[in-house]
């Protein structure tokens, strides 16, 4: 096999644990992995097995950031953009990378700048459907720019290509599960999942506990967060809750759910089209550049019968029960069989090596 070296960076951790697991079942290439990324102290997904084996080196990068609404967070922060820089210089002359990918964030410009200067070329993977200002600087010094939404921005038109979203590989690993003991239960209460993303949401906690003596007759898996233990007095036998939803167990969770409330989230909204899943989304109301309401809105123009959007203010348990029972009575079928075509970014990925 021949040897190759790649530096990754970036936020948006989900994509990139995709292309990480993509070339480890590389069969020609063998590849050296280095992550530049900033952890911060709520960030669970560097904790993934995925980033615990001997292929791969996590180097901590903290950067300032272009800050649109406070110009002197902007100001305060820009020794450490410069720091950041002449450490990716660095770092970048000493690994010699073949790619560098960028999975957004502030950052990754650093990186990708350095890796310009350093004549590496580069990609940028944007997730979601507003072009953030990461991307718009980035796309200044990156050889390609892939987007998961056809969304182009005046972006430049010879780098863009619309590759669609990493949708994650355990999605479709549906036949081991913690939860395989529910299989029976959940053909006669129907399954509802519950998620507010890796943080969990207090607001849809809140509104779920108020609504669960009305959803009696619904088998409900319920992502919590770190406010675990939230339900005390509730009268419903077949309600589970857990802080967190393993890889092991989101892929069955997916083909059985019935129904999935959740956030907006662009990695949420594309995973929930490729599998036809139905869905009410609260999106997140002060998210940046109101991109959840935008993938939220994204996504029922694409499946208006399944999915029923529920803005955060006018969201109450009576809204959200009446919702539920609505979605549940819609008859849709959930495809869950893998394209056997190689993904348009692997294959973008693939030309730039």
């Amino acid at each position: 096999m021949i040897n190759k070296t790649i530096i990754i960076t970036g936020v948006h951790h989900t994509p990139a644990i995709e292309l990480i697991n993509h070339l480890r079942q590389d069969t020609h290439f063998s590849w050296k992995i280095f992550y530049l990324t900033h952890k911060f102290s709520s960030d669970n997904h560097l904790d993934d097995p995925v980033f615990k084996k001997k292929d791969i080196q996590i180097i901590n990068i903290p950067s300032g950031k272009l800050d649109r609404i406070s110009l002197f967070n902007t100001i305060k922060g820009i020794p450490l953009t410069l720091f950041s820089f002449f450490r990716s210089f660095y770092l970048i002359r000493q690994i010699k990378p073949n790619l560098v990918v960028s999975f957004g964030g502030y950052v990754s410009v650093p990186v990708i700048i350095a890796s310009r200067v350093n004549q590496i070329k580069s990609i940028i993977h944007e997730q979601t459907l507003t072009i953030s200002l990461t991307t718009k600087i980035c796309s200044l010094f990156v050889n390609k720019i892939a987007l998961s939404f056809d969304t182009k921005n005046n972006l430049p038109p010879s780098k863009t290509i619309v590759t669609g979203n990493l949708v994650r590989q355990q999605l479709y690993q549906t036949n081991r599960s913690t939860f395989n003991p529910l299989q029976k239960q959940i053909k006669k209460y129907p399954l509802i999942y519950i998620t507010g993303g890796n943080q969990g949401s207090a607001i849809i906690n809140q509104h779920l506990i108020n609504s669960l003596s009305k959803l009696t007759n619904f088998t409900i898996i319920h992502q919590t967060g770190k406010n675990k233990n939230i339900i005390q007095n509730y009268h419903h036998s077949r309600y589970y809750q857990t802080e967190y939803i393993s890889s092991q167990d989101i892929g069955w969770i997916f083909k059985h759910a019935n129904l999935i409330i959740g956030r907006a989230g662009a990695n949420t909204c594309f995973e929930i089209f490729t599998f036809n899943q139905k869905a009410i989304l609260i999106p997140l109301p002060f998210s940046q550049q109101n991109e959840q309401q935008l993938n939220a809105n994204w996504l029922q123009n694409k499946s208006p019968n399944n999915i029923i959007i529920i803005n955060q203010d006018q969201l109450t348990s009576t809204k959200l029960v009446n919702s539920i029972l609505r979605l549940s009575k819609v008859n849709n079928q959930v495809n869950f069989k893998p394209s056997s075509a190689i993904h348009p970014f692997f294959k973008l990925f693939y030309e730039m090596v």
